[in-house]
């Protein structure tokens, strides 16, 4: 209800337009077992392997100082603060403010003009409501009320309120004050299952390591990838899998552009920054980048026997839900009206699956390099 009395700036840009997989695995059931993506091709012909076993790649030392731990718990006591109403006191600049209010137009109530029973929260100073009304408030004490007489702006975007006066009965329920915890033995009961802070710091500690071994793991991931990618050389491109690419990611930009209300050309223009020539250069390079990593993919597969059997999807499926915090099928079910696998795509699911799998098999046919050799033999 508060839009209603908001300014009206426009619509904020989306500015950070989303990169798709399009990778077309379209996957050819055959019994209970799939088909191995471009079996009717011969990937001999559209791309030549370089070196994916023996790749050197640097290991990176892990290590976490009692000042990241200390760091890190500071960082969660904060997130544990709570606002709590304070029902005393006079609304300055700056407070965060619990108030009900009721606009008339006219001396009738027009829609979106009022608050529920509940009433809302703001920020004085910084509410984005219409010009006097946050003045109007500053001052109020807690239990108070008081009448604005505001106008709305003449380019408030809705011509029954353009320009118009209009009173709002307004009572400043609290000022919201933030109470954090202090870090004490309660706060690590409260919030972890160790018993003292001794042990709770430990447990951050550990924490924190994990989080930068499997950071530091993902990243030689991707240098050993990305230097197969440079070791191979790409032929020339299947132009069936670059249309259904390309397709595939015009239609992911026309489903944005329509959420917009805008055709396809405007939206890719106002959000992007390209034009139709520019736009459609991208759509190429960008399948051109997807297909080549497709077709390796799959070469390497291919060549060293490897495959993601039923039993083998299964489990990483229900591994990945868990990561994505779905842990009720039923519920995602009615809130997306799929299940999570037909929402995410089994084709896509597979192809991550076997991506990981090929990468893993690099990975365990690397020469990996300790950061310390790597120094010495620089030097």
């Amino acid at each position: 209800m508060d839009e209603m009395i908001k300014k009206n700036n426009g619509k904020t840009k989306w500015m950070a337009l989303l990169l798709i997989s399009c990778l077309t695995l379209s996957l050819a059931a055959c019994g209970d077992k799939y088909v191995m993506p471009y079996s009717d091709y011969d990937l001999s012909e559209y791309v030549k392997l370089g070196d994916y076993k023996g790749i050197e790649a640097t290991e990176t030392k892990v290590s976490v100082t009692d000042d990241e731990v200390q760091a890190e718990i500071q960082s969660r006591v904060k997130a544990a603060a709570k606002q709590v109403e304070k029902k005393e006191g006079t609304a300055v600049k700056g407070d965060s403010v619990k108030i009900a209010y009721s606009g008339k137009l006219n001396g009738k109530a027009f829609e979106g003009g009022s608050t529920g029973a509940d009433g809302t929260t703001i920020t004085l100073g910084s509410s984005g409501y219409i010009p006097g009304f946050d003045d109007g408030v500053i001052g109020m004490k807690v239990g108070e009320m008081k009448t604005l007489n505001l106008q709305f702006p003449q380019d408030y975007g809705k011509e029954e309120l353009n320009g118009k006066n209009v009173d709002f009965d307004v009572t400043l329920s609290a000022i919201m004050v933030t109470e954090t915890p202090k870090y004490d033995v309660d706060f690590v009961k409260a919030h972890s299952k160790e018993t003292t802070i001794a042990g709770y710091e430990k447990s951050v500690k550990k924490e924190l390591y994990a989080k930068k071994k499997s950071a530091a793991e993902e990243e030689m991931r991707n240098q050993i990838w990305g230097k197969i990618m440079d070791n191979a050389k790409i032929l020339k491109y299947p132009e069936k899998e670059i249309a259904a690419c390309k397709e595939t990611n015009k239609q992911y930009y026309e489903s944005y552009a329509k959420q917009y209300g805008m055709e396809l050309k405007d939206f890719v223009k106002q959000y992007a920054g390209m034009d139709e020539k520019a736009y459609q250069e991208y759509l190429q390079k960008y399948a051109e980048a997807i297909v080549s990593q497709e077709m390796v993919m799959y070469s390497i597969a291919k060549a060293e026997n490897i495959t993601i059997s039923d039993e083998e999807y299964k489990q990483k499926m229900e591994d990945f839900k868990k990561d994505q915090g779905v842990t009720d099928e039923k519920a995602f079910k009615q809130q997306y009206g799929k299940s999570f696998e037909e929402y995410v795509g089994k084709d896509n699911l597979m192809k991550s699956f076997l991506l990981e799998e090929v990468i893993q098999f690099a990975v365990d046919h690397a020469k990996i390099v300790p950061a310390a050799d790597t120094a010495e033999k620089k030097a």
